[in-house]
C-alpha cells in the first residue's frame, strides 16, 4: 500500500499548477482591451507569457489524465488506489461518528468517476491521445508533415480546459472529504492581486 497521504499532497499540488496557470492565461487574456498600451510596448514579452501558461496548464492537465500506466501518479491510478486500501467498512452506511466529519459515497460512485478520467470519456480522450500524444509529449510527423493545424485539427476549448480542471478538483474534493474530511482550494487568494498589480504597472508607466 502506497502513503496516500503523500499521494494526494502530490497530486493537488499538479492541480493547483493547472489551475493557476489558467487562471493567468486567462487574466492576462481579459486585460489586453484595457491593458493596450502597457502591453504594446512589449507584444513579444506577453504573446509568449500568455503561450507559456497555456502550455504549462496542458501539461499539468496530461500529468493528471496521464494513462500509462498504474506506476504514475495521475487521477486514475490515485481512484483506484483509494478505492483498493481507502473505503472504509461504512462506505455506503456510515455511523454517526463517520457521518460527523465523512463524506458518504454511494454504491458504484467511485466506478463512474474512475470513468470519467479513462479514455472512454471523449474530453480526456482527446486531452491524452490527441494533445499529449502527438503534440504535448511527442511531436507528430504526420500532423507535421501535412501541414495541418494541430488546434484546428484537435479542440481543445478554454471551456473543455475549465472543465477538465473542474473535474479533476470535483473528483479529489469529495474523496478527501470521505477519507479525512480535507477540503483543497486550488487558487491563492493572492493571485488576482498579484496579477492586477503587474498589468496595471505597466500599463501606468508605458510611455
Amino acid at each position: 500500500m502506497l502513503n496516500f497521504d503523500n499521494l494526494t499532497e502530490r497530486l493537488v499540488e499538479e492541480l493547483k499548477a493547472a489551475a493557476m496557470h489558467f487562471d493567468l492565461y486567462r487574466s492576462i487574456k481579459s486585460s489586453i482591451p484595457t491593458h493596450k498600451k502597457g502591453i504594446n510596448k512589449s507584444p513579444n514579452f506577453w504573446s509568449l507569457t500568455l503561450n507559456a501558461h497555456l502550455e504549462a496548464t496542458r501539461c499539468s492537465l496530461c500529468k493528471i489524465y496521464d494513462q500509462t500506466n498504474n506506476n504514475n501518479l495521475t487521477l486514475n491510478s490515485w481512484l483506484k488506489e483509494f478505492k483498493k486500501y481507502h473505503c472504509k467498512q461504512e462506505f455506503f452506511e456510515p455511523n454517526e461518528m463517520d457521518k460527523f466529519y465523512r463524506v458518504p459515497l454511494n454504491e458504484g460512485e467511485i466506478e463512474q468517476d474512475i470513468s470519467s478520467v479513462s479514455l472512454t470519456d471523449p474530453l480526456v480522450n482527446t486531452l491524452y491521445t490527441k494533445h499529449r500524444n502527438n503534440e504535448v509529449a511527442h511531436i507528430s510527423n504526420k500532423l507535421v508533415s501535412r501541414g495541418e493545424s494541430f488546434w484546428e485539427t484537435y479542440p481543445l476549448t478554454v471551456d473543455d480546459i475549465e472543465a477538465l480542471i473542474l473535474r479533476s478538483k470535483t473528483i479529489v474534493n469529495k474523496y478527501t472529504a470521505h477519507y479525512n474530511g480535507v477540503h483543497y482550494e486550488l487558487l491563492s487568494i493572492y493571485q488576482k492581486d498579484d496579477f492586477q498589480y503587474v498589468v496595471d504597472s505597466v500599463e501606468k508607466f508605458a510611455i
